[in-house]
């Protein structure tokens, strides 16, 4: 009956960090989807603030930290080896301390991280060209274009563009135009 539980435990023991294993690759392509793509709402905040680029990073080296400590769980699990086991113990409570403190600092800087967001869709705005030429200016069209929305909060940030006002005609971006 021991053997058996022994085993049960080794094998769940072993999925479970298979999961984290597998977790942590998807973290990590999340980290660098960030970084590469550039038709998001994400290339918009990337292109201003440099806290989303530090965030992408840190995406990058929570994934790869996951992807270490899974492999080292399903090595150590299977093979009974308690270095590793060990070692998978020591990277787990290091992963819960940096969750927790990740979590209180998100919590505590919740109000600025939007505030900036806003700031900076709102100078995009501001900015507009007639022609939309930047990158900035064309990830924001496909924003609205796929969330069917015009503006931050309403169509009428776009009467602070005085380029697209200025005309005898009022002026929205196309991609205001389709919605």
């Amino acid at each position: 009956m021991g053997a058996g539980c022994v085993k049960v435990t080794k094998y769940f023991l072993f999925l479970f960090n298979l999961l984290f294993f597998i977790l942590g690759a998807v973290i990590l392509g999340f980290g660098v989807w960030i970084l590469a793509d550039k038709n998001s709402f994400i290339s918009v905040l990337q292109t201003s603030s440099s806290s989303l680029q530090v965030g992408a990073y840190v995406f990058i080296g929570v994934g790869a930290i996951t992807i270490v400590m899974g492999f080292l769980g399903c090595i150590g699990a299977v093979n009974e080896v308690r270095c590793l086991l060990g070692l998978y113990f020591v990277f787990l409570l290091l992963i819960l301390i940096a969750q927790v403190t990740v979590g209180v600092l998100f919590y505590f800087n919740a109000d600025k991280l939007k505030k900036e967001m806003g700031n900076t869709v709102m100078d995009i705005i501001r900015n507009y060209t007639a022609n939309a030429t930047s990158s900035r200016e064309e990830a924001w069209d496909y924003v609205q274009a796929q969330v069917k929305c015009c503006g931050w909060v309403s169509h009428y940030n776009w009467t602070e563009n005085e380029e697209l006002m200025g005309f005898t005609k009022t002026t929205y971006p196309c991609s205001c135009e389709k919605i």
